[in-house]
């Protein structure tokens, strides 16, 4: 009858009014986030508050400290791994902060890695654009990945996985001139640290290594974190399962493209990664507009956008874990 053809069109039509609305299936959280948003944003208050933070400074330093100091206060033992390159920077002295957890299966030697770069970038330099102000003080790039990794360790003390967990905060991701060229001279902290745990596994890190999961930029507002092209693929569709199955679908993996990041050195030693970062701008394309730049401030930020990527992570963490050691 046609009263049930009409019932039929007005379904169909809510139905795609609701899909629109919600991101086609994307109908919100499924569960309250077990990260707390805005105690990772005061950690990245902290970090911001230092000002600008570039490798062998005195800032990053009060930063490192700072890091260290909470870690502390979580009853873990934070080291700082200091190191030197003297042909590509010289005078500069570079300080990774590195943090295990023990695993749950004690028979379980290899290691998940979770981590981010601390220093900002170095924008007081004759060939910088002219964009404002020499204080990039990198509200996002990268305090807001840091302070998410204090409160992740926060959660991984009280809830550790199978495997040993290795924190790890990089000294120098930032590259040293202006423009990254061939990245030779950046990336410095992930390039040692990869190069101390190849030592550790006799060379063989991409069989002791789980995965490596890097977090850069996830704190704005608009927060849409790209699927970097040079991350594994398998992780990348299990983190983008675990964000749907949350309801935070729309806010991962809607464009592309690839990434030079800290994970690189370790994926060109066999390991599985993925990079957690934000690049792009509001129209999913070419750079967000306050990437290195004065903009790059707290007011970009939102605690529910630390506290969504850290509940994505946190649920993801286990699965990769527990398809590694079945």
């Amino acid at each position: 009858m046609p009263w049930i053809l009409t019932f039929a069109v007005l379904a169909v039509v809510g139905t795609l009014l609701l899909c629109t609305l919600t991101a086609c299936g994307d109908t919100g959280p499924k569960e309250k986030s077990p990260i707390d948003g805005a105690r990772a944003f005061a950690h990245v208050k902290a970090m911001v508050d230092f000002g600008p933070r570039p490798a062998g400074t005195a800032a990053l330093r009060q930063n490192r400290d700072y890091i260290v100091d909470e870690l502390k206060k979580l009853g873990m033992t934070p080291k700082v791994d200091s190191f030197e390159d003297p042909a590509k920077a010289p005078g500069i002295t570079f300080h990774n902060v590195e943090c295990e957890i023990a695993g749950t299966k004690a028979d379980e030697k290899r290691i998940l890695i979770l981590g981010s770069h601390y220093d900002t970038k170095k924008t007081d330099v004759p060939d910088r654009p002219s964009d404002g102000p020499d204080q990039f003080v990198g509200a996002n790039d990268a305090a807001s990945s840091s302070g998410l990794l204090i409160e992740l360790a926060q959660w991984l003390v009280k809830n550790p996985l199978q495997c040993p967990t290795l924190l790890l905060w990089f000294d120098g991701e930032e590259s040293i001139p202006w423009e990254w060229g061939s990245g030779d001279r950046a990336l410095f902290g992930s390039k040692h640290a990869a190069d101390k745990l190849s030592r550790r596994f006799d060379r063989k890190l991409g069989r002791n290594v789980i995965a490596m999961v890097l977090l850069d930029m996830v704190g704005a507002k608009d927060l849409h974190i790209v699927e970097d092209t040079d991350s594994s693929p398998d992780l990348i569709a299990l983190f983008k399962a675990t964000a749907e199955d949350l309801g935070y679908g729309k806010h991962f993996f809607k464009s592309s493209l690839p990434v030079t990041d800290d994970h690189v050195p370790f994926k060109q030693r066999g390991v599985r990664v993925i990079d957690l970062i934000q690049f792009g701008g509001n129209d999913r394309s070419g750079v967000s507009p306050w990437w290195h730049t004065h903009e790059d401030t707290l007011d970009i930020l939102s605690p529910d956008s630390l506290s969504i990527v850290g509940h994505v992570v946190v649920r993801a963490l286990p699965k990769i874990v527990a398809e590694a050691v079945k």
